[in-house]
């Protein structure tokens, strides 16, 4: 009886031991599992499950980043942050991926990975990098990690991130093509345009520019102000539908976000607009952040800069600016009947337009404006919950309508969300 007894306290001790190896294999296969899962939620730019997958009390060291990401709220933020600075072609891609034993099996498990950066299936300079993370055994979420990217080499992560954006969307060397061409045709060429180039302005120039100034939006001749100085209908009414134009773009300032940065930051890019228009634009077009899909709710409050937000999203934004760039119009047709009927007043013009380098590079930025104005519908739309199949009628009107698309579109879209009403 006591061999027995023995047998099968053997049996019975073998059996707690294989028991227990295969609890520790589960864990570690749901550790390593939990990891893997972490980076396909990266590659897909899904920052919600990637946020999932860590415990309400994690900790998040980066060693890019002076101090740690507490709690899955501050986390939360940083994964979306870095996510909204990363082309949607890079791809994390795992070379090695180990659970690693420790005194605290079966409460805690720890995980490293090998990993480096592809994109479009090429392999990225200076992307490699290890992690490791403490996950929890019952659980699976992750308790604490550290993650360790190759640093890059100095002075050069501007330019390679530039590089790096614009392999991943070559598109965007079209506005940065068109901006060189814009500066050197408009303010430096000569012959291309009339008139005379930016280096050898003549008096004239400055006085027109001070006139048109002075009967901006019109108000002043409106109001048949003393000062206001007489200038061709026509040239108002171009100058003043183009700066109006230009100030419907801050309708997309939640285009520059605080989880969402760009190089050049938008808003002081649409008070650029008001005085070099289009030298403004185009670089920012070629330079801004992509736009990510990754399902997130995007608020006003996310908007940078409270000022920013108001301007935005204010519903009336499209009418008046569309009213303001109507009355130009008219302006340019009718006003000052001084200057005769309308073949009469488009001679003239078109006398003027032959020698006037301001004036011609007006029309230009007329033209690009017609380009460009629909870059930026489908992203905010995106912003605003709106699947790519839906307000068709809308979105086309708004991207191949020159500027009374726009207007109509600012008008009608719909309105971010507050965290507030929430």
């Amino acid at each position: 009886k006591g061999n027995v007894d023995a047998d099968a306290d053997a049996d019975s001790g073998s059996d707690s031991d294989s028991d227990a190896t295969k609890e520790d294999a589960k864990a570690s296969s749901t550790s390593s599992s939990t990891v893997d899962q972490y980076f396909k939620a990266w590659n897909r730019g899904d920052m919600n499950e990637a946020t999932s997958l860590f415990a309400q009390d994690c900790v998040l060291r980066d060693t890019q980043y002076p101090g740690a990401f507490n709690g899955r709220n501050e986390v939360e933020a940083h994964l979306a942050n870095v996510n909204e600075c990363l082309p949607s072609s890079f791809q994390f891609i795992i070379d090695e991926l180990v659970t690693i034993s420790s005194s605290e099996a079966g409460i805690r498990e720890k995980v490293g990975a090998l990993w480096h950066v592809e994109n479009g299936g090429d392999d990225l300079a200076f992307t490699r990098g290890c992690s490791f993370y403490t996950t929890d055994a019952k659980t699976g979420l992750i308790q604490s990690g550290l993650e360790i990217p190759e640093k890059a080499p100095p002075k050069s992560g501007v330019l390679n991130t530039i590089s790096s954006t614009f392999n991943a969307e070559p598109i965007r060397y079209l506005p940065a093509a068109m901006w060189v061409a814009y500066m050197v045709i408009v303010f430096f060429s000569d012959g291309i345009l009339p008139g005379a180039n930016a280096l050898q302005l003549e008096e004239r120039t400055w006085i027109e520019v001070r006139d048109l100034s002075i009967n901006f939006f019109l108000v002043s001749p409106l109001l048949h102000l003393p000062f206001s100085p007489t200038v061709h209908p026509m040239l108002e009414g171009v100058f003043n539908l183009l700066l109006s134009w230009a100030a419907m773009f801050a309708g997309f300032l939640s285009d520059d976000r605080k989880n969402k940065p760009n190089l050049l930051p938008f808003g002081p890019i649409v008070i650029g607009m008001q005085f070099l228009t289009s030298a403004f634009l185009l670089p920012y077009l070629a330079l801004r952040s992509e736009e990510k899909d990754t399902g997130a709710i995007v608020y006003k409050e996310d908007i940078s800069g409270e000022i920013q937000a108001k301007v935005s999203e204010w519903r009336p934004l499209g009418p008046f600016l569309g009213t303001v760039g109507t009355g130009a119009i008219v302006w340019a047709l009718i006003g000052r009947p001084e200057f005769g009927d309308f073949s009469e007043r488009y001679s003239t013009f078109a006398d003027l337009m032959s020698i006037d380098r301001v004036g011609s590079s007006f029309l230009v930025d007329l033209a690009i404006f017609a380009m460009f104005q629909g870059w930026f519908i489908d992203d905010d739309l995106q912003r605003r919950g709106v699947q790519s199949d839906d307000m068709v009628v809308l979105r086309n009107f708004a991207k191949f309508v020159p500027f009374f698309g726009l207007a109509t579109y600012l008008s009608f879209r719909p309105e971010l969300p507050s965290r507030d009403e929430n």
